[in-house]
């Protein structure tokens, strides 16, 4: 199920498929990926869990596993989020991508995929991400889509989790409806006849 797509990506709901499960067990698992979210040896994520997982929630597009597909060559680069809005009207998102697609703007194109997504086919009010004070690329992927930085605090690993999670300290990002339907007019004053998150 293709939930949206950009000028050279798909982004779809994860299948219990080989590739798709081979795909996500290798980011989970990465260090280089994982560190930034606390787990500096990988998550430890199985086959097994990722299958069950997929199965567990069959319908839908939000708070769902999405895999990043490159539209020219039809790999698999990575993984998002789209979440529902809260009770307040807020919603996250996450991205990440595997290290051999890192530093080509795939980042800031997924994540303005994701937001264009959400101001489009939900009330949400705003969008969040808490991206680790140390990761400066997810920093700018924030910034370069209207992010606001608003705030900062720090996950704490679970007693039980402490033994492979560290502490994430975090800056939280927040870009507002009223941001993205400014930038989005503009960016549509560019180029005649498109939409927000047209390909």
């Amino acid at each position: 199920m293709t939930v949206f797509e950009t000028e050279r990506l798909v982004i779809r709901r994860a299948e219990d498929a080989v590739e798709d499960v081979e795909h996500l067990l290798a980011l989970w698992n990465d260090p280089a990926v994982m560190v930034n979210v606390g787990f500096p040896s990988g998550l430890g994520i199985t086959a097994e869990k990722i299958r069950a997982h997929i199965h567990a929630n069959p319908e839908g597009e939000y708070d769902q596993w999405l895999v990043v597909v490159e539209r020219a060559t039809g790999a698999l680069i990575g993984e998002c989020k789209l979440g529902a809005p809260d009770e307040t009207g807020l919603s996250g998102t996450d991205v990440k991508l595997r290290p051999a697609f890192w530093r080509r703007g795939f980042g800031t194109e997924i994540k303005q995929g994701l937001l264009d997504y959400l101001f489009t086919h939900t009330a949400c009010r705003a969008v969040r991400a808490t991206p680790n004070k140390a990761n400066i690329a997810s920093q700018r992927m924030q910034e370069a889509v209207g992010g606001e930085r608003v705030g900062e605090g720090v996950w704490e690993p679970a007693p039980e989790q402490r033994a492979f999670m560290t502490a994430v300290p975090h800056y939280i990002y927040e870009v507002s409806r009223r941001i993205w339907q400014e930038r989005s007019s503009g960016a549509n004053e560019d180029r005649p006849g498109s939409t927000p998150g047209s390909a």
